[in-house]
C-alpha cells in the first residue's frame, strides 16, 4: 500500500473506500488500518513529533495522562464484564428458585463464591436456624422474622457495596483527567510565555506550544470515554440495586409465609402430642392392677342382735 502523499489524497482515498460494498469495504479497511495507525504516528507532523518537540514536564504530565487513560479503559471493561456476569448469575438462581418447595430447607456451601441473590438467601438460612425447632406460636415467627429481614439487609447493604466498586476510579477520572490537561495546557504557555523574547524563534515556542496541546488532547481523552462509560455503568447498577431490593422484599415475604407454615404444623403437632398425653394419663388413672382391685358383690347387711332380756319387760308383763 503506497503512502498518501497530502491530506486532499488521503480524503480521496477514504470516499473510494466507503463507495465499495460492504463486503469489499470490510476487506479494505482491515487491511487499511494498521497502515493508517503508523501514518499518525510515524508521519513527518504525528505523535511522535509532538512528544519530541515537548520537554520534561510535558512528558511527565503526558505519561500520567496515558496511565491513567489505560487505568480507566481497564476498569470500565472490567466493570462491565463484571455486571453482565453477576446479573446472569442472578437471573439463573432466581429461575431455579423458583422451583424450590421451601427456601428455608436449602443448604449453602461456606464459600464467598456466591452471587448476590445465593448470598442474600444464605443470610435469611442462616438467621431461621437459629430459630429451628422453636417456632410454634405467633411471637415466635415474629421474633424470628425480625432476625430473617435484619440479616437480609445486611446482606443488601453488602451487595451494594460490591455492586460499586471501580465505580470510583471512574468518578475520578471524569473530574480529574480534564485538570491534569489543564495543568499541562498552563505549563506548555508558562514555557512558551517565558521564551518569547523579539528574537524568538518558532523551535523556542514549540515545546510550550506542544505541550500545552497535547496535554490537552490527553486529558480530553481520558475524561470522555470515561464520562460515557461511568454514566452507563451508574445506570447498570443503578438497576441491579433495584432489582435486589425487589428481590429482598419477595424473599422476606416467601421465608415469612413458610415459617407461618411450620409454626402452624409445629403447633398441631403440639397440640396431638399434649392430647395423646391426656389420652394416656387418663387411662392409666381409670385401669389399674389386678391386685389392688377388691372382688363386687351384693351388699349383705350385718345380722341385728337383740338382747337376752329386755328393760322394762318383767314390769309389763
Amino acid at each position: 500500500m503506497t503512502k498518501p502523499n497530502s491530506s486532499v489524497e488521503r480524503l480521496q482515498v477514504l470516499g473510494v473506500v466507503f463507495r465499495l460494498k460492504p463486503c469489499s469495504r470490510k476487506i479494505v479497511l482491515e487491511e487499511m488500518i494498521p497502515h493508517v495507525f503508523l501514518l499518525v504516528l510515524a508521519d513527518e507532523k504525528g505523535v511522535f513529533w509532538y512528544l519530541k518537540q515537548m520537554d520534561s514536564a510535558g512528558l511527565g504530565v503526558a505519561g500520567v495522562l496515558l496511565i491513567c487513560s489505560f487505568i480507566g479503559w481497564g476498569a470500565m471493561i472490567q466493570k462491565w464484564s463484571d455486571v453482565k456476569e453477576l446479573r446472569r448469575r442472578n437471573h439463573a438462581f432466581e429461575r431455579r428458585l423458583r422451583d424450590e418447595a421451601a427456601v428455608i430447607a436449602l443448604n449453602f456451601p461456606r464459600s464467598t463464591n456466591l452471587g448476590p441473590y445465593e448470598y442474600l438467601v444464605a443470610e435469611a438460612v442462616s438467621a431461621v436456624q437459629r430459630h429451628k425447632g422453636r417456632l410454634v406460636k405467633p411471637a415466635d415467627v415474629r421474633l424470628c422474622m425480625g432476625h430473617v429481614e435484619n440479616a437480609i439487609g445486611r446482606g443488601v447493604s453488602r451487595t451494594m457495596v460490591k455492586y460499586e466498586e471501580k465505580m470510583v476510579i471512574l468518578s475520578s477520572l471524569v473530574s480529574g483527567g480534564p485538570f491534569l490537561g489543564l495543568l499541562g495546557t498552563v505549563w506548555g504557555v508558562m514555557v512558551t510565555f517565558g521564551a518569547l523574547t523579539e528574537k524568538a524563534s518558532i523551535a523556542q515556542l514549540a515545546p510550550g506550544v506542544c505541550g500545552a496541546l497535547v496535554t490537552t488532547t490527553l486529558g480530553l481523552l481520558v475524561a470522555i470515554p470515561a464520562t460515557f462509560g461511568y454514566n452507563y455503568l451508574l445506570t447498570q447498577v443503578k438497576i441491579m440495586t433495584t432489582e435486589l431490593e425487589n428481590y429482598a422484599s419477595s424473599l422476606a415475604d416467601r421465608v415469612e409465609l413458610e415459617l407461618e407454615g411450620e409454626a402452624r404444623r409445629n403447633f398441631e403437632q403440639a397440640q396431638e402430642r399434649e392430647r395423646l398425653v391426656r389420652a394416656a394419663a387418663t387411662a392409666q388413672t381409670h385401669v389399674a392392677p389386678a391386685s389392688l382391685v377388691t372382688p363386687t358383690g351384693p351388699v349383705v347387711d350385718p345380722p341385728v342382735v337383740f338382747p337376752s332380756t329386755t328393760p322394762g319387760w318383767e314390769d309389763a308383763q
